[in-house]
């Protein structure tokens, strides 16, 4: 069974309950059992502990959280409201400047963590993005950051213009540097920056399982022996070798002429 713990299960709780389902009636006595009696998941019949069906006593435990969750979310309405009263801030900005490393830093993870469909960011020097939780993200690199995680789809480009971090169509922060941002709401402005990203999105080259198509990317992005290495997860003189290997057949004198090469070959 999943984890029950977000419907207000202690982790003791989830395993006897389990445990029940999966074993039957139980007759020992104990506090967890008796804690899973209060809240309606276990009964007693004829001094054993019997579970309660799944499909209806962890759906009102669903249903309970459920509600609460609609309550917080009229409670942070109302808090949003009174923090913009109280910054002087309209409430109708569709723009919020964030200040300070350590706020910044939260942004990034809160937008990421914000995103129901897809992540998209821009990534470059200095910056590192942080693992994205979600399976749908893209992410273009600028070469000299590229570190490509096994859940997304990464695209490189030899440079960038922004750090931008787009959650769905509903949040985008831009890094200013590493101690200001600024958080956008859908609007004109972050239409531009959808907008953007798309655009570099389309120019960049993809970097693929594939170890050839991986490495004409690396090349025409031009990352150095150990960054190709490490994307094409060999050492530094492997990687030397297969680039030796790809100019010679290429006849090509330099790096950038052998992956542009390979490039206009696809292309034709």
């Amino acid at each position: 069974m999943g984890d029950l713990t977000a419907l207000g299960l202690t982790r003791a709780e989830e395993d006897a309950y389990s445990a029940l389902v999966a074993s039957g009636p139980h007759p020992s006595e104990n506090a967890v059992l008796n804690s899973l009696v209060s809240k309606g998941l276990v009964s007693r019949v004829d001094d054993h502990y019997v579970a309660v069906a799944p499909d209806i006593a962890l759906e009102v435990l669903l249903l309970e959280q459920e509600r609460r969750l609609r309550d917080a979310r009229v409670h942070i309405d109302d808090l949003s409201s009174a923090y913009r009263t109280h910054t002087g801030t309209p409430t109708a900005t569709m723009v919020e400047l964030v200040t300070g490393a350590g706020a910044v830093q939260q942004r990034i993870e809160q937008v990421q963590l914000a995103a129901r469909t897809e992540v998209r960011r821009l990534v470059k020097t200095p910056y590192r993005a942080p693992a994205s939780l979600l399976p749908e993200c893209r992410t273009v690199y600028e070469h000299g950051v590229l570190d490509a995680q096994d859940n997304e789809t990464a695209r490189v480009l030899p440079a960038l213009p922004i750090n931008l971090y787009v959650a769905d169509d509903r949040l985008a922060l831009v890094l200013l540097n590493d101690r200001s941002a600024v958080l956008v709401q859908p609007c004109g402005l972050f239409d531009a920056y959808v907008e953007l990203f798309e655009a570099l999105w389309e120019r960049a080259l993809p970097v693929k399982a594939d170890g050839a198509e991986t490495l004409v990317a690396l090349l025409l992005a031009g990352l150095t022996d150990e960054a190709l290495a490490r994307q094409l997860g060999v050492s530094s003189r492997t990687a030397q070798r297969k680039i030796a290997a790809l100019m010679q057949e290429l006849g090509a004198r330099t790096r950038f002429q052998a992956g542009a090469q390979t490039a206009m070959r696809d292309l034709g």
